[in-house]
């Protein structure tokens, strides 16, 4: 055959966009003995723009100008081994005093310059205009992955989009089957045998939806995914200020993104944005919908501490938990996050966003237990377990100086000092962000966009603190338990132990470590840092479309997980159905 008459062979030309925000795409000229011809894969003209919220921790703050002037991070999760053990040696030398400076509200902000990679196959980025989306706001070792996933995922539902005959991508298959390839299991036989025959998983017995209907994504539903363009956008956020403050910041963000391709020639878009969650991010988007329901077309949330973590409390008395003296990953872990109580409160206490994780009303009452635990005895509950009714007045505003139990340690809330430049104490600083934090909680309740979906863990093996339990293995006399609660400490530590001076004589308590729960329906059961108690909490909200309980990951690495991210796609593909058609939006004027 004439060299001259054989097809010419494609290579994909990544979109980029011009200065004014419109698609082009860059190749040079070759030879027409050159065979290989560029594919530009062109977008659709109408644009829903998702936007990634991440947790607490997973955004990167520095100093502001005012604090430090050449705006050294203040907090950069370390990306890699390395990194890693660099971190953690850093934050071994580091004094609470040292950590309260670095880590104040007031004083970051966040940085947009981390780390940014896009994946090799993701032809609708660069990783400039990743950059320009905000992804460099964002912990990449945590997000890069599920950025690029629903980059990848959205706007290329094809392994070859643009050719004919090309396959759909696995995820739009198990979205529309719902069923997946079981794992391969070794076969003694020949090829054709019973045993080498494909089988597959219903995937709704692995998302477990405990609220809603899981129907399959039609060929009509799919098809409508088409008719959109979906760029990926990140909201990095200040997770040391207020969710509240955080949500405004949320509702400019999504005015901004809608703005820029309003601006554009070539884009179209309906007014609406895509939110897709992680953890405390969800706290964040949900306020910020309650603002601006009008301009979100949906939400999707995973593992959000929805009425809160009893673990909070816990750190404020003993530091971040390891969970045992073999765990080196989580004993890295504690020292960067806080090692002790020190390192906890000089943060925490000053953080309205981090108080806004203590368990709210919603939360089921009496998390707080005083039991004793003697060696071939049940477990002895002492007293009734707290709260009974209103968390903040009966444990959160209680200092360790004044009852055993107490959350707050008054001496460790501002070792820089910083009081004094406010004409303030202390207890008055913690006192406003504590206000904060239930003002926060009052006002959000249990309120979701009327489009939500969700999913949560529920894990025997992903231990977390449904409850916290303060325990002695000494036998009490009956007038000393009458009063318990009631006693100040003799002394205590910073790692959850402290000890009661009861008529000359001393009774020890130490917070207990992570129990073992027997099964996912138990208390502890989680995704080791969100118990299902709290996950759970947001299938009582009102328009809720879907709530999964699922298991397999842990809290941080849930994006991770393949099934976690096959189910964000499906609710996504769900949640643009709703959208308005695209042939009915009018087009642009401008040419």
């Amino acid at each position: 055959m004439d060299e001259a008459l054989l097809p010419a062979a494609t290579r994909r030309v990544p979109l980029t966009l011009n200065d004014d925000g419109d698609p082009s795409f860059v190749t040079v000229c070759s030879p027409k003995s050159f065979r290989v011809r560029a594919h530009a894969v062109v977008p659709p003209r109408h644009v829903i723009p998702v936007i990634f919220v991440p947790g607490i921790m997973g955004t990167n703050l520095r100093m502001t100008k005012e604090a430090s002037t050449q705006q050294v991070p203040a907090w950069s999760p370390p990306n890699g081994t390395i990194g890693g053990l660099k971190e953690v040696g850093s934050r071994m030398k580091q004094k609470p005093r040292e950590r309260q400076l670095q880590m104040t509200a007031t004083r970051t902000e966040v940085d947009h310059t981390g780390k940014v990679e896009v994946p090799q196959g993701i032809y609708t980025i660069t990783a400039g205009e990743a950059k320009r989306r905000g992804w460099g706001a964002l912990h990449f070792d945590s997000y890069g992955h599920v950025l690029a996933e629903l980059e990848r995922s959205l706007n290329d539902q094809y392994e070859e989009p643009g050719k004919k005959g090309t396959k759909k991508l696995a995820v739009w298959e198990v979205a529309q089957t719902l069923k997946k390839p079981a794992p391969i299991q070794p076969c003694a036989g020949e090829p054709g045998d019973p045993c080498w025959a494909p089988e597959f998983i219903d995937v709704r017995k692995v998302w477990n939806a405990i609220k809603g209907t899981v129907a399959p994504l039609t060929e009509d539903e799919f098809a409508r995914l088409d008719d959109f363009y979906y760029p990926v956008w990140a909201y990095g956020y200040n997770w040391l200020s207020s969710n509240e403050s955080s949500a405004d910041g949320l509702v400019k963000r999504i005015d901004e993104v809608l703005a820029w391709y309003d601006k554009t020639n070539y884009f179209i878009t309906q007014g609406k944005v895509i939110l897709v969650t992680h953890s405390m991010g969800g706290i964040v988007a949900r306020r910020a919908a309650q603002k601006s329901t009008s301009k979100i077309l949906g939400v999707v949330h995973g593992v959000q501490p929805v009425s809160g973590a009893p673990v909070v409390y816990r750190r404020f008395r003993a530091g971040t938990e390891v969970g045992s003296v073999f765990n080196i990953m989580g004993a890295a872990t504690a020292m960067v996050i806080g090692w002790n109580a020190a390192d906890i409160t000089c943060v925490m206490a000053n953080s309205p966003g981090a108080l806004e994780l203590l368990p709210t009303k919603n939360y089921p009452p009496g998390w707080l237990t005083v039991s004793q635990k003697i060696a071939g005895e049940p477990v002895k509950e002492l007293t009734q377990a707290l709260p009974i009714a209103d968390p903040y007045e009966e444990i959160y505003s209680k200092r360790v100086q004044d009852v055993w139990w107490g959350m707050i340690d008054e001496t460790l809330i501002d070792p820089a000092e910083l009081a004094k430049d406010q004409d303030s104490t202390p207890m008055r600083m913690y006192g406003i962000a504590l206000k904060t934090a239930k003002d926060m909680h009052d006002n959000l309740g249990l309120y979701c966009h009327p489009n939500t979906y969700a999913h949560y863990g529920s894990d025997c093996q992903e231990v977390a603190f449904g409850k916290v339990h303060w325990i002695t293995d000494q036998r009490l006399l009956s007038r000393v338990q009458t009063g318990l609660m009631g006693f100040p400490a003799a002394s205590w530590t910073l790692l959850g132990e402290t000890t009661l001076g009861v008529d000359e004589k001393s009774v020890k308590f130490e917070l207990d470590n992570r129990r073992s729960p027997k099964t996912d329906d138990d208390v502890d059961a989680g995704d080791g840092t969100v118990p299902n108690l709290s996950g759970s909490t947001i299938a009582k909200a009102e328009g809720i479309q879907c709530v999964f309980r699922m298991k397999g990951f842990d809290h941080q690495g849930s994006y991770a997980n393949r099934d976690v991210l096959d189910n964000v796609m499906y609710c996504i593909g769900k949640i643009i159905q709703k959208a308005q058609p695209a042939k009915e939006i009018p087009a642009k004027n401008k040419e």
